[in-house]
């Protein structure tokens, strides 16, 4: 992923954390809904819709997906998949939306865990979601480092986690944590929960 995608999808994560007045982990990913004006619904609910429109077929491949209902864009996810796969797989589906991958008439068919090999535009998802979830700036000032102790406290799927806790260690290496002016109002945001004991 290119330099500028990744801060991209980073500053826009920060930017929906801090619109939602998210403080603490893991994440209320219906408070981020209902304030980007998001539907999620699962397979099982909507499976009328999924063979209505032809992507029955596509629901059985796929953990998520993305398309617009008028001008509403609309989330629906497996949930067969355990609650932390279907927590990054919306995370996943806002970043889609968020980043401007999806328009009316579309849908979005790749979603899976994490992958090195993906598209930029998954891969630019997928940052945005593991940013949304599991803010790096936040992990730092609990001082977490393990994917299980990650996958844990941000409720995500331990693939997830590992995505994760792999680009957190890079992190710590170059300790560059709250040089971005968003980041530090993030961090700020989330202080009193992580200084909770």
């Amino acid at each position: 992923m290119n330099y500028e995608n990744y801060k991209k999808s980073r500053n826009a994560a920060w930017e929906i954390l801090l619109a939602c007045r998210v403080e603490q982990l893991p994440v209320d990913l219906n408070a981020v809904l209902r304030h980007l004006g998001v539907r999620a619904y699962s397979y099982s609910r909507v499976l009328d819709l999924l063979e209505s429109t032809g992507l029955a077929e596509v629901a059985k491949q796929v953990s998520g997906m993305t398309f617009y209902a008028g001008s509403q864009p609309v989330i629906l996810f497996n949930d067969a998949e355990t609650p932390q796969r279907v927590r990054f797989t919306i995370g996943h589906e806002l970043g889609h939306i968020v980043l401007g991958h999806v328009q009316p008439g579309e849908y979005t068919h790749q979603n899976r865990e994490p992958q090195p090999g993906d598209s930029p535009t998954e891969q630019a998802a997928n940052r945005f979601a593991a940013d949304l979830l599991a803010p790096a700036c936040v992990l730092w000032g609990l001082d977490l480092h393990l994917a299980e102790d990650i996958a844990e406290v941000c409720k995500i799927s331990i693939q997830a986690a590992r995505f994760r806790a792999e680009r957190m260690e890079i992190l710590y290496q170059r300790n560059k944590f709250l040089l971005h002016p968003l980041e530090q109002e993030v961090y700020r945001q989330f202080e009193p929960f992580i200084d909770s004991p």
